[in-house]
Parts: structure tokens; sequence; C-alpha cells
């Protein structure tokens, strides 16, 4: 392994966004699999009305901001994001959606510095966007700085719920049992498999993620109080978990290496033997776990945290 290179914050997040225009294609298909029901608990918690002028921050191929237009015809919203690919991608999906998603427009920008003038949304979403924001405060500070007051923010990112919610518990006695299947080659848990395969066998060139990121442990709590800092009060948590199971190594193989940031960078760096060495290893894997009637399982996780700016603000 060679010493992992430090990135600016400006040149992290070029190389993030570009990360996935190669496999914008593969990232729609999964994401109207995968997270089209969390998009839909987040537009019900923003509560949006007709008239509100909705702002969808880091939109990737535009299924939150899609979400919200098909459940409230005439809505106003606005996706931003870094990623030609996907915002192409959204686009295209938005021309294919009917007269509903008209009013949806998707705009290239950085989310730590927002083009648009003080007070000029009712609401502002983001959905799996905070752990990429090198300054994510930053992030939250624009997101602040455009919502009109009385304005709500929802944000969801993926973590394990905090401590202190019962579902926190419940959740890590399934942890138990999952370690379990996999020491017994019955499971196979993503995107866990394919990071853990390159980070045993393709090397570290850049900074792959960013130190919220990093730190999986203290996602919940650091989330929360970057949130309360940036000034929105009246905060309130809720966390949904959802496990999608595969049957086909191939699907499993996309499904990770298109959604797990680690190991989309270091593929994307590494040669053609590289892969295959590492593909080779992923569907020997699969193969032992399915011969054993075992599940191949994608387990994912949003934490929601949603906010209010307050009226004198």
């Amino acid at each position: 392994m060679i010493e992992l290179q430090m990135l600016d914050g400006e040149e992290f997040k070029l190389k993030d966004a570009s990360s996935y225009n190669a496999v914008a294609d593969s990232f729609d298909r999964f994401t109207r699999i995968v997270t089209t029901p969390l998009a839909e608990t987040m537009v019900r918690m923003a509560e949006l009305r007709q008239s509100d002028r909705v702002l969808d921050v880091a939109t990737g191929s535009g299924i939150v901001a899609l979400t919200a237009t098909a459940a409230m015809p005439g809505l106003s919203v606005t996706g931003i994001d870094l990623s030609d690919g996907l915002l192409s991608v959204a686009q295209s999906a938005a021309r294919c959606s009917g007269p509903a998603a008209a009013a949806a427009r998707f705009v290239k920008s950085d989310a730590e510095i927002l083009p648009f003038g003080n007070r000029s949304f009712d609401a502002v979403l983001s959905l799996f966007a905070l752990l990429h924001f090198p300054h994510p405060e930053r992030a939250l500070s624009e997101m602040y700085r455009v919502l009109r007051p009385g304005g709500k923010l929802v944000i969801g990112i993926g973590s394990g719920p905090p401590w202190s919610m019962p579902s926190g518990w419940t959740h890590r006695v399934g942890q138990i049992v999952d370690r379990f299947r996999i020491h017994t080659n019955q499971l196979l848990i993503a995107p866990l498999q394919l990071n853990q395969l390159a980070e045993a066998h393709l090397s570290a060139g850049e900074e792959e993620e960013t130190d919220l990121a990093r730190h999986h442990g203290s996602r919940p709590g650091r989330s929360i109080r970057l949130v309360r800092d940036a000034g929105f009060g009246r905060i309130e948590t809720a966390w949904h978990a959802h496990r999608l199971k595969l049957v086909s190594p191939g699907d499993f193989w996309d499904l990770q290496s298109t959604f797990s940031s680690f190991a989309r960078k270091r593929i994307e760096r590494a040669d053609a033997a590289q892969v295959k060495t590492v593909r080779k290893l992923f569907e020997d894997e699969c193969r032992r776990v399915l011969a054993n009637r075992g599940d191949m399982i994608y387990q994912y996780a949003a934490l929601f945290i949603i906010g209010t700016k307050p009226l004198e603000a």
C-alpha cells in the first residue's frame, strides 16, 4: 500500500463528483430501487406546500427532486450537483417523468458555495450528501443562508442509529446475528464485502472519504451538532433502515462498486489486471455463500435530521 495523498477541499470535491460520471447510469438504476422509499420519507418529513420553493442539495440522479414533484405537481424544485454525469441523468429523467417534473430544474453547483440569494427557498432537502462535503459546516451554513426564516431543513446521512434511539439496540442485536452468519459463510453484506477486498488488494492513491465519512461511530452525534451549530432549531431525528436481497453476483458487484465511494475510487485508479483479481475473489465469495444457501444483502439506512430556521433569523 502507498501513503494516502491528502487533497485540498476543492480538489477533493471535484474528484469525488467526477468519480460518479462513469457509473451515472448504474447509480440511477440502483437509486431507483434502493433510495425511492427514503426519498418518499424525506419528502413527507418536509411537509411541503404547493407554493414552496425547494432546493435539493447534491441531487445525484434527481431521485429526491423528482419524488417531490411527483408528490406535489407544480412544486418548484431546484436540484444541484457537481457531477456532470449525474446531472445529465437527472435532466433526462425529468424529461421522461411527465408534466409534473417540468418545474424541476438541475444546476451544476458546489454545495459549499450556493449560487442563490438569501432566503431563496422554503425548504432544503439533502439525502446521502453531507458525508461528501469536506467542509460540512460550510454546506450547512449555506443551506441556512438560502432558507427563509421558518423554512425547514431535512437531511439524511448514511449512518447507524444514535445510541439513544430504541432502534439502536435492535440494530446492534441484529449485527451480532449478521456477524455469526458472515463467519459461517452464510451471509455477505454490502458494501462491507467489496470495501474489505479493495482495502486488501487495491492501493490507496488519494483521499477517498471525508473526515465525517471515515468516522462511522461518531457520524450521528457530529452531524446533529453540525446542524445545530449552523443555527437550526427545533431539531428532530429519525432513523430508517432497509435491507435488499440480491441473487446475482454481477448485480451485487455493480451495486457495491457504484455506491461505495471507497471501493469505487480504488477500482477507478486500479489497472485492469488488479480489478480482475479483486472481482474473481469477490465472485468466489459470492458463490461460496450461495452454495451454502446464504444471502447477499445490501444493508442501508438513513439518519434523518430535521431542523427549522428561526423566524427571527
